[in-house]
C-alpha cells in the first residue's frame, strides 16, 4: 500500500490504485509490532483505499487489511474484519461496479472509540439484500455472514449516485460508542 503518513511502511502492490492514512493521534507505529505498547498500538486511525473491480484486488486487500489490524494491535478482531470485508468488496465488483462506466470500488477502514468501521463504497445506487439461504445457490450468503460477524451494518446511498455498504466491529477490551 502506498500510504501517506508519516512513518508508515507498508508496500504498495500493483492492484491498489492509490491509499491514504489518516492518523489524528500521531505517526503510525514504524517499529514491528511486537515491540510497540499495545497503548500506542491501538490509536484511532483512518485507511482510504482506492481499488479496480476485480476479484484478485479483493483477495489482496483482505490479506492487506489482516495483516494491518496485527500491525496496530487489532489480532484479536483481524479475521472478523478481513472476512466481512472480503464480503462487502466481493459483492462491490459482482454487483456495484457491473454494468458501471467506473471499475472500481473504495475501502475506508476507521478506529476510533473502542470500534472499527469498514465501508466499501461502489457506483451503484442499488441496494444490496440479504438473499434466504438456499441449498440450490452456491452464492447469496454475503451479508448474512457480514450480519453474523458486525455489531451494526448497514447501508448508504450516495447524493450523487453510488453506494456505501459499512459494517462496524467492536474491539475487544475497549470502551466503544454503542
Amino acid at each position: 500500500m502506498n500510504v501517506q503518513s508519516s512513518g508508515a511502511a507498508l508496500q504498495r502492490p500493483d492492484e491498489v490504485l492509490d491509499v491514504t492514512v489518516h492518523n489524528p493521534v500521531g505517526p503510525h507505529p514504524s517499529a514491528p509490532v511486537e515491540t510497540v505498547p499495545i497503548s500506542d498500538r491501538r490509536r484511532a486511525f483512518e485507511i482510504v483505499a482506492l481499488y479496480p473491480a476485480e476479484m484478485a484486488a479483493v483477495s489482496q486487500a483482505r490479506r492487506e487489511l489482516h495483516k494491518l489490524m496485527v500491525l496496530v494491535g487489532l489480532a484479536a478482531i483481524a479475521d472478523a474484519v478481513a472476512l466481512g470485508a472480503h464480503e462487502l468488496m466481493a459483492n462491490a465488483v459482482a454487483h456495484g461496479c457491473r454494468h458501471q462506466a467506473v471499475k472500481a470500488f473504495t475501502v475506508k477502514v476507521t478506529h476510533s472509540s473502542g470500534r472499527l468501521r469498514t465501508e466499501v463504497l461502489d457506483p451503484s445506487g442499488r441496494r444490496p439484500f440479504q438473499s434466504p439461504p438456499s441449498d440450490e445457490r452456491e452464492g447469496g450468503r454475503g451479508l448474512v455472514l457480514v450480519d453474523a460477524l458486525a455489531a451494526n451494518w448497514g447501508v448508504h446511498l450516495g447524493p450523487g449516485g453510488g453506494k456505501t455498504v459499512w459494517m462496524e466491529l467492536d474491539v475487544p477490551g475497549q470502551g466503544n460508542t454503542s
